[in-house]
């Protein structure tokens, strides 16, 4: 699937809710993003809706995380996650925490995941 012609992914660069992070000229991962007071919608909405959400919010859910899936790239997990922080806190100052969700293997659920950002 050729992601950049996706409408969602077409959708979410227009509103400036998905960020590329590269090594080099090598794509290495992106997300996409909603900002927010209440992630409920954002959590129990099709993936694939592109919605309205409030630059002014205090949180930042993230929608959709991809990867390349290069083992050898896994080491940039941490100044990923790092950049993308930066990024949040510079272009959304309200935002005080960072939400997500990830299915665990183990316990065979979705587990929500909150980080305060400082």
């Amino acid at each position: 699937m050729n992601l950049a012609k996706h409408p969602y992914y077409e959708k979410m660069l227009q509103k400036d809710r998905m960020i590329p992070f590269f090594k080099g000229n090598r794509l290495i991962c992106f997300f996409t993003f909603y900002i927010t007071d209440d992630e409920t919608k954002y959590i129990n909405s099709d993936a694939w809706e592109v919605l309205e959400d409030n630059p002014n919010g205090k949180i930042c859910y993230i929608s959709q995380l991809f990867t390349n899936k290069v083992y050898a790239d896994r080491k940039l997990s941490y100044e990923v996650w790092h950049r993308f922080k930066k990024y949040i806190k510079s272009s959304f100052p309200t935002v005080e925490i960072i939400s997500w969700r990830r299915w665990n293997k183990e316990s065979e659920t979705v587990k929500t995941y909150r980080k305060r950002i400082r």
